[in-house]
C-alpha cells in the first residue's frame, strides 16, 4: 500500500479514512445496527464518541502486539482479524458486510497451515528408567 499512498494520497484518504468515518462525498447505503454507527447517529457527540472508542481499540490492539507479539502466522492472522473486527464494528459508517474479512483471515490460516499432528508413540518421551535395588 505503502507505493500508492505515496503516489496518490488523496484517494487512499477517502477510501480508507473518509468513507468508514461517514466523511466521504458519498454515504454508505446502508444501515448495519453497529455500535459505532448507532453512536454516530446520535449527532456530533455521538460521531466523536464512536471515533473515541475506534481509537481506544486501536490502541487496545497496538499495545496486545507491544506487549505480546504473536509466535505464528495463526497468532498474527487472529490479531490482525480482532483488530479488523474492531474497526468494523467502531466505525462510524460500518456495515455487516466488512466482518466477512476478519472470519475469513481466522478460517484461512487455519486451512492453509501445517496440519496438527498427534503425538506418535516413537514420539513420545522416555518413561523413566525403573529403579534398581543395591
Amino acid at each position: 500500500m505503502l507505493p500508492w499512498a505515496l503516489i496518490a494520497p488523496g484517494p487512499m484518504a477517502r477510501q480508507v479514512f473518509a468513507f468508514p468515518l461517514g466523511l466521504g462525498a458519498w454515504r454508505t447505503p446502508a444501515a448495519s445496527p453497529l455500535p459505532g454507527r448507532l453512536l454516530a447517529q446520535l449527532g456530533p457527540a455521538g460521531w466523536w464518541l464512536a471515533l473515541t472508542v475506534l481509537l481506544l481499540g486501536g490502541l487496545a490492539v497496538a499495545v496486545s502486539l507491544v506487549r505480546r507479539p504473536p509466535a505464528n502466522a495463526v497468532a498474527a492472522a487472529d490479531r490482525l482479524a480482532i483488530g479488523l473486527a474492531l474497526a468494523f464494528l467502531l466505525a462510524p459508517a460500518g456495515r455487516f458486510g466488512y466482518l466477512a474479512l476478519p472470519v475469513f483471515l481466522a478460517v484461512f490460516t487455519r486451512l492453509t497451515g501445517p496440519p496438527a499432528t498427534p503425538l506418535a508413540v516413537d514420539d513420545a518421551p522416555p518413561a523413566a528408567a525403573p529403579r534398581q535395588l543395591p
